[in-house]
């Protein structure tokens, strides 16, 4: 079941270099995220910027780290809090387009046996993501929502690291993954020429 759990979401990731409807024709064999989460009210942001290439905002009383090796930014909740379990987020830059980044995770997932228990596409910084919600995942936090954002020539791959699902759970990650912006978004690759 699992295989063809993966082998599903293999189809829907072509939604990174597609249109979003793409994501439609994958077989039924897992459940779409829903189109709204239910009401909750968020935490407060604070934008963290790493180097110049990218900033993201997490829950204001995280603990932030980053270094140049990827995972390059880590933000960590420091225990359970306001009803929210414990949680790490992980952002890691690649300089690789997303379909090799995207390819080469989803292997990862289905070789070390983790659920997709649902996933969806999204539009993040003004290009496509796609996101995972993962289960059965061993050691520490159980649970993790990936987010990949492709750009032509790099994916940002944001990871977050749950404990319990709570009810308030979804709207704090999406806020935190929705946050994600390229700072060095006017690459010559990335943008059409202009006219003299």
């Amino acid at each position: 079941m699992k295989q063809v759990a993966i082998w599903g979401l293999v189809l829907g990731t072509a939604a990174l270099t597609a249109s979003v409807p793409a994501l439609a024709q994958v077989p039924d064999v897992l459940v779409a995220a829903e189109a709204a989460p239910a009401e909750s009210a968020i935490p407060e942001l604070e934008t963290t910027r790493y180097e110049d290439v990218f900033s993201i905002a997490f829950p204001v009383g995280w603990q932030v780290s980053a270094q140049p090796n990827a995972p390059q930014v880590v933000a960590d909740s420091v225990g359970p809090t306001d009803g929210m379990p414990a949680m790490r987020t992980e952002i890691t830059w690649q300089e690789a387009p997303p379909q090799a980044v995207v390819g080469e995770s989803l292997e990862a997932i289905r070789a070390k046996g983790y659920t997709v228990g649902r996933y969806d596409a999204t539009i993040i910084d003004g290009v496509t993501a796609v996101r995972l919600w993962l289960s059965d995942i061993p050691d520490g936090l159980p649970n993790a929502f990936v987010t990949y954002v492709g750009y032509p020539t790099a994916t940002a791959t944001i990871t977050s690291y749950y404990d319990t699902t709570t009810t308030n759970l979804d709207p704090v990650l999406m806020a935190i993954h929705q946050s994600f912006a390229r700072a060095n978004t006017a690459s010559t690759e990335d943008v059409a020429p202009t006219e003299n």
